[in-house]
């Protein structure tokens, strides 16, 4: 007795169709890559601003005097200031250094010139030792504010503490002054230096890359969203 033909071919016949494949893949459409790799971008970006306000504070205090305020008078640094010609008087501590700043108008030199006196200031110790302020500065400084001037001109070492009585001598500019401030040490300035360079190495590259992962999470995040969408 033979059955009644089903729907199927039998097993010794080709199929008359091929066979289907596998389902495709859905996409996907969680946005928690995208939104920790924009997150992680923005964050070396906030990096790269903290980086770069570090820097220039470093840079800024690294140059920075102090000697003039912005109406061209003396400033927080200086000890003492006195006239050219002129005398003044000044406490100083044993062993440490000092330099000498004279300040001039602005117009009575040239940007390629530095002011200078005729001689050295002098400055007599406690003792009635006289010391000579004929060294050189840590740091060579040059400094303008409020149409004035000011540059290191000589530095010394107080040889012990006490009020020292100053001698300034003549400038080669007339309405001329002297300051006297604590040295800038070179090595201390040389690191601030080195550090600002390092330092916009490092905002370049946490800028760079915090940029690109911001960008790439954002057009990321553009995609998923779209294939949520498509999905629903």
């Amino acid at each position: 007795m033979s059955s009644a033909p089903g729907p199927y071919p039998a097993p010794d016949q080709p199929a008359s169709g091929p066979w289907p494949g596998p389902p495709p893949r859905p996409r996907r459409t969680s946005v928690t890559g995208p939104v920790w790799l924009t997150a992680v971008g923005v964050v070396l970006l906030l990096g790269a601003l903290v980086a770069f306000v570090a820097t220039i504070g470093g840079f800024v205090g690294a140059v920075r005097s102090d000697v003039l305020t912005n109406d061209g008078r003396p400033g927080a640094a200086v000890l003492a200031s006195a006239d050219a010609p002129g005398a003044t008087e000044v406490v100083l501590t044993a062993g440490e250094r000092y330099a000498v700043y004279l300040v001039v108008p602005r117009d009575a030199v040239r940007d390629d010139e530095r002011p200078e006196l005729a001689e050295d200031v002098l400055l007599m110790a406690p003792s009635g030792a006289v010391v000579e302020a004929d060294g050189s500065p840590g740091v060579s400084m040059q400094t303008g504010a409020g149409g004035r001037v000011a540059a290191t001109v000589g530095a010394f070492t107080a040889p012990e503490s006490g009020r020292y009585t100053v001698a300034v001598p003549p400038a080669d500019a007339s309405d001329a002054w002297v300051a006297i401030a604590a040295d800038k040490p070179f090595g201390p300035f040389f690191g601030s230096v080195v550090g600002t360079v390092l330092g916009v190495f490092v905002v370049i590259g946490l800028s760079a890359a915090g940029f690109g992962m911001t960008l790439g999470g954002a057009i990321w995040w553009v995609l998923r969203v779209r294939a949520r969408r498509a999905a629903a």
